[in-house]
């Protein structure tokens, strides 16, 4: 199997396109933290499909995970607030 097609690499190119577009995305962007994150752990993941996580690679992704959570917790609070206002 031609290791330049299989589906990790696919995955692999696909992602770039998505980083791309969170890395060209103004910070200020409501979504912005949400897809910078999810890109972010997704790449760490591809990265090491055939390996272990470390502990290292865990508590980063807990981190990012962190990160998405209190981006949610904004979004939320924003929503809750803009149905309040109508």
């Amino acid at each position: 199997m031609d290791t330049s097609d299989d589906p990790v690499s696919r995955a692999e190119r696909a992602l770039y396109d998505i980083q791309e577009l969170a890395d060209s995305t103004a910070e200020h962007h409501p979504y912005w933290v949400l897809l910078y994150n999810c890109s972010q752990i997704s790449k760490l993941i591809l990265e090491k499909w055939n390996d272990d996580l470390t502990e290292e690679d865990l508590s980063e992704i807990r981190w990012m995970i962190s990160e998405l959570e209190n981006s949610c917790s904004k979004l939320k609070n924003k929503v809750d607030q803009d149905s309040k206002d109508k």
